[in-house]
């Protein structure tokens, strides 16, 4: 027990220590030596995680109900939640760009006329984003268009509240069971999210990915100012002209395949694409 206990607080050493000097850069940025900076992981939130056993036990979220859907009338109106924490509870667990992350995707899909409910940093505990996607969930009526993003910690297939919750994909899925929206895309930048888009895979979703079921994600440099994933999914809209979610989906995850094989890491972005037709947001 002592063993595995030194090498558990190794590897979370090695994790909260681990950057990498990044080769990506924004086309229009030549930095100096001085002001090249470093990217880092996002790594696995149990390794990080050194409450006791039982105290963690505590902090499962994975017990729901589907949210009772409400037809308010405004058939074809368009709903956005977003989420990004860069600001956890303890300092060892903080990230980097998770918040800007939400700020980019709230300002994008404004501009394309949803109405969205963001919530950042600290404002994103367990008891907020239950009621939050809730409120999303019951609003996912057939003519409506529903989005969620989800920007930060991840482990095991569960997001990770600003309070330190593990909030599960059967969470997720139970919460949409009901939906009858044919148009619905879910983002997740995280560590081993993957289970995120088996769980919610179902007639007229996308669900994105920034990684699979046992690798990370990562932040990006300064030049970059976001997850790597985020950053190449806003590359395709802002800079490649994408109209529509497939494409952009597709540009990001070969993007960041290329960006990891330069900086010599391993990452699994992917989507499932379960939409009839071309998502334009």
């Amino acid at each position: 027990m002592k063993i595995q206990k030194l090498t558990k607080l190794a590897l979370v050493a090695m994790l909260a220590g681990l950057t990498l000097i990044s080769c990506s850069k924004k086309d229009d940025v030549n930095l100096t030596n001085d002001e090249q900076t470093s990217y880092s992981v996002r790594p696995d939130f149990a390794t990080l995680d050194n409450r006791p056993a039982d105290v963690i036990a505590k902090f499962q979220v994975t017990e729901t109900e589907p949210a009772k859907l409400v037809d308010n009338g405004e058939k074809g109106a368009k709903y956005a939640l977003v989420i990004g924490i860069s600001n956890y509870a303890g300092t060892a667990n903080d990230l980097q760009y998770c918040d800007d992350d939400a700020i980019d995707w709230k300002n994008r899909l404004v501009a394309e006329g949803y109405t969205v409910t963001s919530l950042i940093d600290l404002a994103a505990t367990s008891s907020a984003i239950q009621s939050a996607l809730t409120t999303l969930a019951s609003k996912a009526i057939a003519g409506n268009e529903i989005t969620f993003i989800y920007s930060g910690h991840g482990s095991s297939g569960n997001i990770i509240s600003t309070d330190l919750y593990y909030i599960s994909s059967s969470y997720f899925k139970t919460k949409f069971a009901n939906a009858t929206s044919t148009k619905m895309f879910f983002s997740f930048d995280a560590c081993q999210i993957g289970a995120m888009a088996t769980s919610l895979n179902k007639t007229g979703r996308i669900i994105a990915v920034a990684s699979n079921t046992t690798v990370y994600s990562y932040d990006g440099d300064a030049t970059m100012k976001n997850g790597v994933f985020t950053y190449y999914q806003m590359k395709g809209f802002d800079s490649m002209g994408y109209i529509y979610v497939e494409n952009d989906c597709s540009y990001a995850c070969t993007q960041m395949k290329a960006w990891a094989r330069t900086n010599g890491v391993t990452v699994a972005p992917s989507y499932k694409d379960s939409y009839t037709g071309s998502f334009d947001l």
